[in-house]
This record gives structure tokens, C-alpha cells and sequence, in this order.
């Protein structure tokens, strides 16, 4: 069962990551402890919206992940970053807690939640499954020196392709792509599909969140990736989310085959 304490400790986590990242470019990351249990609290405990709650109690650990990633890319940086966040989410309010001195925008449906947090003037309205049709991508995103894409891709029913050619063209040169997508290939929907449960979620009657029309192997996203002109530096697999035994995290470690349950690959635009 989740316990409100682990998120407090999930975020002490990040906040080490923030200040480590402080202590490489001289930013201004930290916020006190409180101050993100306080935040967290407003959503972990929203009777309104209870998906958005359990959502959150169940990537809690991916954003951990995804703030150090973010936090690496950024080490070493002089002046302000830019980061460019597509698919408005939990994550954004994180970014923009942790890295206050980066300016920080984003692209994608806007998240009515998260009105009068986070910055409708630094939004671009875009569904991303547009993005086939080169007049309908917007001119004025710019580029920027961390773009992420967590949990997005496999929102998208076009080809993968065009989704990254545009979100490489919205990175500055060195800059980095951060992004999270779930293993279709993993031992739980291994575990799922010898039961004869199907381990995929059926598309929903929701046109602002359908679900998952594609899920990427890592052979998949790499290639993909590689597609648009990106460099891959790196690729991780880990169960981030929610919570496994020992022996499943063991397995997933032990056995041949990719089967952690997330994906984090981060490349370079040359």
C-alpha cells in the first residue's frame, strides 16, 4: 500500500539530486523538504481526482529517475537552461520546483490541473500526432538544451518518426532528449500473456488521453530515435513502477531479454 511518507522520501531523493546539480552550476535548485510535501500532498490527497492520485502514487519513482536524468544533462551548464517538457504532467510541477532557474516550457495538450501553476504563456497547444503534416507544426517552440518526452510516445498513433524529427528539431545542437516510455517485453506482461491476460490496456473513448496505441522494444525506440538525427547516449531499464518484490526485481536483473518494466533513453542532438 503507498505510503504518503515514501513520497516525502522519494522527493528528499530528488532535492539531493537538485543540489548536487547546484553544486556543479551554481543554480539556485533547492526547496524545502516541506515545501514539496506540501505540493505533493495538494494532488497525492485530491478526493476529486482520484486516477490522478493513483497515477501519481504509481510513477512516483519514474519521476525520481527523471529529474536525475534532467539534472545530469544540465551539470556543467553556464547561464540559464531551457527545458522544453511535451506532455504537460506531474513531472512539469517537479521541473519547475527543482530547477526554478531554468525556464522552463512546455508543448502538448495543456493540463487544466495545473492551471495557475504552471505558465500558459510558456505552453504551445499541439497534438503530436500532427506532427506528420509539416504545416501544422508550430514555428515558435524554439529550441532548447533539455527536451523530455516521458511517457508520451506511445500516446501517439502516428509513425514514431515524425514525432522525434519534430522534437529534434526543437533541440538546441548538444542539447538532449530525455525519454520514458514502458517495455511492452517485460517479465509482468511476459507473466500476463502466458495466463492469457492480455498485458495491453484497451484504447479508450478519451481523445485528450486514449491510452497506448504502440509500446517500443528497445531495439524500437533506439531506432527510432536514431531516426531523427539523434545520437543515443544512454538507455536504462528499471521497475519504477510502483512496487515489486525482491524475486521480481532479481528476475528482471538475472534472466536475459529487457525485462524491466520502464525505459529511459536519453540522446544528443549533433
Amino acid at each position: 500500500m503507498f505510503n504518503y511518507f515514501s513520497a516525502v522520501g522519494a522527493v528528499e531523493i530528488m532535492l539531493t539530486q537538485a543540489k548536487a546539480l547546484k553544486a556543479a552550476t551554481g543554480y539556485n535548485m533547492g526547496l524545502p523538504v516541506l515545501t514539496i510535501a506540501e505540493l505533493l500532498d495538494q494532488y497525492l490527497n485530491d478526493t476529486t481526482d482520484k486516477m490522478g492520485t493513483d497515477y501519481l502514487r504509481f510513477h512516483l519513482r519514474r519521476y525520481q529517475e527523471l529529474i536525475g536524468e534532467v539534472a545530469d544533462a544540465l551539470r556543467g551548464h553556464t547561464g540559464r537552461p531551457s527545458i522544453l517538457d511535451i506532455g504537460m504532467a506531474y513531472q512539469t510541477v517537479c521541473l519547475l520546483h527543482l530547477i526554478p532557474n531554468a525556464e522552463l516550457h512546455t508543448a502538448g495538450f495543456f493540463d487544466k490541473r495545473f492551471d495557475g501553476v504552471l505558465d500558459r504563456d510558456r505552453h504551445t497547444e499541439f497534438d503530436l500526432n500532427e506532427a506528420r503534416l509539416p504545416e501544422r507544426i508550430p514555428t515558435g517552440i524554439g529550441e532548447h538544451d533539455v527536451v523530455v518526452l516521458a511517457e508520451v510516445i506511445e500516446h501517439v498513433y502516428i509513425p514514431a518518426s515524425y514525432v522525434l524529427k519534430s522534437v529534434a528539431s526543437w533541440l538546441k545542437p548538444g542539447g538532449t532528449l530525455i525519454l520514458q516510455t514502458p517495455n511492452p517485453v517485460s517479465l509482468g506482461k511476459r507473466i500476463a500473456a502466458v495466463k492469457g491476460i492480455n498485458p495491453f490496456e484497451m484504447i479508450r473513448e478519451y481523445t485528450m488521453n486514449p491510452g497506448h496505441f504502440c509500446e517500443f522494444t528497445v531495439e524500437d525506440i533506439r531506432a527510432a530515435v536514431e531516426s531523427a538525427g539523434l545520437v543515443v547516449t544512454s538507455i536504462k531499464l528499471q521497475n519504477y513502477f510502483g512496487r515489486h518484490s525482491r524475486l521480481y526485481n532479481a528476475l528482471c536483473t538475472i534472466l536475459p531479454g529487457n525485462l524491466h518494466d520502464g525505459i529511459t533513453l536519453c540522446a544528443r542532438k549533433p
